[in-house]
């Protein structure tokens, strides 16, 4: 009889901690969607401007909701990246000429875009593809690896070349619009990081078109996060990161 009791107790725990367990990764999985649907919604507005073209919408859509990445770390939810470093997919389900050498977030109308580390700001210019584009160098990485970095496709400047700026600082504002044709019709930050910076009485001269000499040969951002390797980094104001570390380029919302 005891035995009967002794099983009959072990099952009805094993229920219970198994429920809990698939609660958790439940809520978990639900945060991730939502965070993921509204992000994507939210960051095709162009098409509220442009009703004849439903039918790519509902393509794009589609195609963000199932492919963009939720990167979330534990205890955050972060904008998911739609385009990452290495994909030869576009924001807009196109295939890309080229690999891609920087990672696409997707974000809202007018949300902050943060400095990713202590840096100058070396350019703020308003490209005819690239729309409102900021260039900072961040110092050199723990592998002593230069970060020229670029924010490209913002919306208004919160800085000016020459600024000093400081990890976690406001730099631009993502576009209330989506305008410039390399936006691809998708509200997003493009961060790509190079080694050599082009000055802009250099800029359309040979290995000089963009705003790095080494455009088609960046760093991969996710190789220098604060956490380590692959692990996407939040900002938090009263914590100390490391110098030649990153973090996340958008501010990052506490789950609890």
């Amino acid at each position: 009889m005891s035995y009967i009791r002794f099983l009959s107790f072990f099952l009805l725990f094993f229920i219970f901690n198994s429920s809990v367990s698939y609660s958790n990764e439940t809520d978990g999985s639900v945060k991730q969607n939502q965070n993921i649907n509204k992000n994507c919604e939210n960051s095709l507005q162009w098409y509220e401007d442009h009703p004849g073209y439903k039918g790519e919408l509902r393509r794009v859509l589609k195609y963000c909701k199932n492919y963009a990445k939720d990167v979330s770390p534990d205890g955050f939810i972060v904008n998911p990246i739609i385009s990452d470093f290495g994909s030869f997919s576009g924001v807009n389900t196109r295939p890309r000429d080229t690999v891609h050498q920087g990672i696409d977030i997707i974000g809202l109308a007018e949300e902050n875009v943060i400095a990713v580390a202590d840096g100058k700001v070396l350019e703020t210019t308003v490209d005819d593809c690239w729309g409102a584009t900021l260039v900072i160098d961040h110092g050199k990485s723990l592998d002593d690896k230069k970060l020229i970095t670029i924010y490209g496709h913002v919306g208004d400047f919160m800085v000016n070349e020459n600024d000093s700026v400081k990890r976690g600082d406001v730099i631009a504002k993502l576009p209330k619009k989506v305008k410039h044709l390399c936006m691809a019709r998708v509200r997003h930050l493009h961060l790509q990081i190079g080694q050599q910076y082009c000055k802009k009485e250099d800029k359309n001269n040979w290995g000089c078109k963009y705003f790095i000499k080494d455009f088609y040969n960046s760093l991969n951002p996710h190789l220098f996060w604060a956490d380590g390797k692959n692990k996407v980094t939040c900002f938090e104001k009263n914590k100390k990161f490391e110098n030649g570390t990153l973090t996340y380029p958008f501010e990052c919302k506490k789950t609890n």
